[in-house]
This record gives C-alpha cells, sequence and structure tokens, in this order.
C-alpha cells in the first residue's frame, strides 16, 4: 500500500457501506486489508476500523441480518471426495486445495473443532445472487450439553496470505449470516434447535496473525456470537490445527 491514509478517509470508507446499505459487502473493500497506521493518527488502520464498527454495532448486525439467502439446492455437495494430494499445490487454486486436505483429514478424524462436514460450501441460490462466496469449510462436534452440536463456519487463509485478520473475521462473520441455517442444517441431517453455531477465523501458523487479535477483540465482544480462532500448518504432509494463542 503506497498512499498513507488520514484517519477520517478509512472511517468515510467505511461509512459509505453503511450509507449504501450494502455492509454484506465490507469485508471485500481494499481498506480491510490494509497494514500499518494512518498518517495523522498513527493508529493500526483495523484498529480504527474495528472502533467505527463498534460504535455502529447495532447498525452493523442490523444491516447484516437482513442478508439471509435461502439455497434451494442442497448445501451438502454430494460430489466431494476424500481424496487429496497435497504436492506442488500453487497458484490461485491453492486455498481451495488446501480446505480439500483439511477435509480429507479430518471428515473422520476430529480435530479440535470435531469432523468437518464439507467444504467449499455454495451460498448462493441462484446465479444473480452476486458477491456470495462459498465458506471454505464447516465443521461440526458434540457440545457439553448432551445431544446438543457446535457448528463451525471456519474462513481458511492460504500461508503467506496478504488478507488481515479482520478481514478473515468480517468473512466469515458475514457468511454465517447470509446462510439460511434452517436449512443448512436439514440439508446435512443435523438437529437445528440449542446448536451453537462459531464463526471460527483459521490462518496460517506462522503468518504472525496472533498480533493482530488485540485489534479484533473488541469487535469480537460486540458481535454477540461465539468466536473462536485457529491456527494451521502442515507436519509430515498433513495439516494439523490448532487453537490460536495470543502472542
Amino acid at each position: 500500500m503506497a498512499k498513507k491514509y488520514i484517519k477520517s478517509e478509512i472511517t468515510e470508507i467505511v461509512a459509505s457501506y453503511f450509507l449504501s446499505n450494502d455492509c454484506k459487502n465490507l469485508y471485500k473493500d481494499k481498506c480491510i486489508n490494509f497494514t500499518g497506521e494512518t498518517k495523522d493518527t498513527k493508529e493500526n488502520y483495523s484498529k480504527v476500523i474495528v472502533e467505527y464498527l463498534v460504535d455502529h454495532i447495532d447498525e452493523f448486525k442490523k444491516a447484516l441480518d437482513k442478508c439471509l439467502v435461502t439455497r434451494q439446492a442442497s448445501y451438502n455437495t454430494d460430489n466431494h471426495t476424500g481424496k487429496s494430494v497435497l504436492k506442488n499445490i500453487i497458484g490461485e487454486q491453492r486455498e481451495e486445495k488446501i480446505a480439500h486436505a483439511m477435509y480429507c483429514q479430518y471428515k473422520d478424524n476430529p480435530s479440535v473443532f470435531g469432523k468437518i462436514l464439507d467444504y467449499q460450501v455454495p451460498l448462493k441460490n441462484k446465479r444473480t445472487d452476486k458477491g456470495l462466496g462459498k465458506i471454505d469449510l464447516i465443521s461440526v462436534k458434540e457440545s457439553s450439553k448432551p445431544g446438543n452440536k457446535i457448528i463451525y463456519f471456519l474462513e481458511l487463509k492460504k500461508d503467506n496470505s496478504k488478507e488481515t485478520l479482520l478481514r478473515c473475521l468480517l468473512e466469515a462473520y458475514t457468511y454465517s449470516k447470509i446462510i439460511d441455517k434452517v436449512k443448512f442444517c436439514k440439508d446435512f441431517h443435523l438437529p437445528f434447535e440449542n446448536n451453537e453455531f462459531v464463526v471460527a477465523p483459521l490462518v496460517y501458523k506462522n503468518d504472525g496473525y496472533e498480533k493482530q487479535l488485540g485489534y479484533v477483540m473488541p469487535l469480537v465482544n460486540k458481535l454477540e456470537c461465539s468466536v473462536e480462532f485457529f491456527t494451521w500448518d502442515f507436519k509430515s504432509g498433513e495439516p494439523i490445527i490448532e487453537k490460536m494463542i495470543r502472542r
């Protein structure tokens, strides 16, 4: 990022999404991935954005509450397989291939976030649903309460990603609001009542994301939903998942 922005320029960019009733696309704006500090106040860009969102949290949540899309086709993609080759994964599809590898590794064997149900779960109902991506991974584990489930909406970032932890959090949270949870549970043969749904950024362990936790936690505390942060790494050719520890 060559240009240095002052604080008011950043807040004006974020405010424009509220004014245009387009909060569902805020996570895509390039300012969400800005690193460094504002030119005038010397504050971290993510910190400035989070402060604005916290100050307007009710508006933000209400805007996203209106973004639910019910997919008529199944969220469960039957043609996804459990075979993966991790060697020489490069290019634009690297993130999807890593998600596939994690699905293969943890679809039958639980990780810290349980068993992975599927990867690249579509959100679109029809082709004209512009701007809707796919949830990278969805996993489930048993709750401490008998019969209840904990369902994770995992937003994966590949190694050496240039995206911030704030971008990852906002994308995962936005997708969790867009997906029809009742329909999703039906498609995956899961009970809906009394389940806990968790927004779960999943980032590469050695990319230093732990240092960004302090900037996003004020927003996490205001979202009024369960949020957990995870890191991944490769060991002996297999993806290893751990809970993020703040450094």
